[in-house]
């Protein structure tokens, strides 16, 4: 599960250099998590989309830009907020 959100979040970041999260890097995002998310665990793409949609959501509060989230990249496979994602997605 770290290595898997570790790589999503690198992949995200290596996709574009641009301060904010615009629509490209959020495609990129969504590509990236919905389609390891449906490989490594979600039942549904529907479940994976709500995953996903709970990671970009709390991780673009914390981190509003790429270079603040390439600063931080160490830290997001133990972010305990974004961990409960999952959790929270498969408890519904």
């Amino acid at each position: 599960m770290k290595t898997t959100l570790l790589l999503l979040f690198i992949l995200v970041a290596i996709s574009s250099c641009k301060e904010k999260w615009n629509e490209e890097d959020k495609r990129a995002f969504y590509t990236a998590c919905t389609e390891t998310a449906s490989k490594d665990w979600a039942p549904t793409d529907s479940i994976a989309k709500v995953y996903c949609d709970c990671l970009f959501d709390k991780m673009a509060i914390k981190y509003p830009n790429e270079e603040d989230m390439l600063e931080h990249i160490d830290k997001l496979a133990k972010d305990t907020d974004l961990i409960k994602c999952r959790h929270e997605v498969m408890n519904k």
